[in-house]
């Protein structure tokens, strides 16, 4: 933690943006979740806005996973011959992967928000089996949505003891995945309805004008 706050102090938005965009691909040493709380942390030193700070964090996260789905669509199995992700590809993980996708597709890739060890595996997947780019955006978001206000608050709100607010992250991660996964699902829907609506009343209206060209 003292050296994301390290890295943090000099341009917190900045450098956690950059950070969250290397945490996408298991780079650095440290979680997502560390560099969230260290940005709330310099919410609470009056050094960045919970609005800017939710900005940065937000961009950096739906950069870094969108750059993970574009290696899936566009560079495909090379990746996993690249000296970095190797191990991070194993056949059994991808195997074991593949299989849930196929089997729940949509609320796999959602589900994997909230599980930090799988969602470098299944964003390339996404991407690699051919799931839109917008639909992958859509879930992403709402899952940033519903996990980067809440870490960036207990960090502002336990800027003294951030391993606690830590704790805390760890401790609601799964009852914060079925939240999630719910307000998700009831997003969707409600996007999808609303479409399908539009659709039909774009149908009507073109009924209602050929019914009228032909009189």
């Amino acid at each position: 933690m003292e050296a994301v706050l390290e890295l943090l102090s000099s341009h917190p938005g900045l450098w956690a943006f950059a950070l969250l965009l290397l945490c996408g691909f298991g780079l650095p040493p440290w979680s997502e979740e560390i560099v969230l709380l260290g940005t709330g942390y310099f919410v609470a030193t009056g050094d960045l806005g919970f609005l800017a700070a939710m900005g940065w964090c937000y961009a950096g996260i739906l950069v870094g996973d969108s750059l993970i789905w574009w290696m899936g669509r566009f560079a495909g199995e090379r990746v996993y011959q690249w000296p970095l992700l190797r191990k991070k590809f194993r056949p059994a993980r991808r195997m074991r992967f593949k299989k849930i996708f196929f089997a729940h597709g949509t609320k796999a890739v959602f589900a994997a928000r909230f599980l930090p060890g799988v969602r470098l595996m299944a964003y390339f997947l996404a991407g690699n089996l051919g799931m839109p780019l917008w639909k992958f955006v859509f879930l992403d978001s709402i899952g940033a949505l519903l996990t980067v206000p809440i870490s960036v608050y207990l960090g502002r709100l336990f800027a003294e003891n951030l391993d606690y607010a830590m704790t805390l992250i760890h401790r609601f991660e799964i009852p914060l995945a079925i939240l999630g996964a719910f307000a998700g699902w009831w997003l969707f829907r409600r996007w999808r309805a609303g479409q399908v609506e539009r659709l039909a009343s774009i149908r009507r209206e073109r009924a209602e004008r050929g019914s009228k060209g032909t009189n």
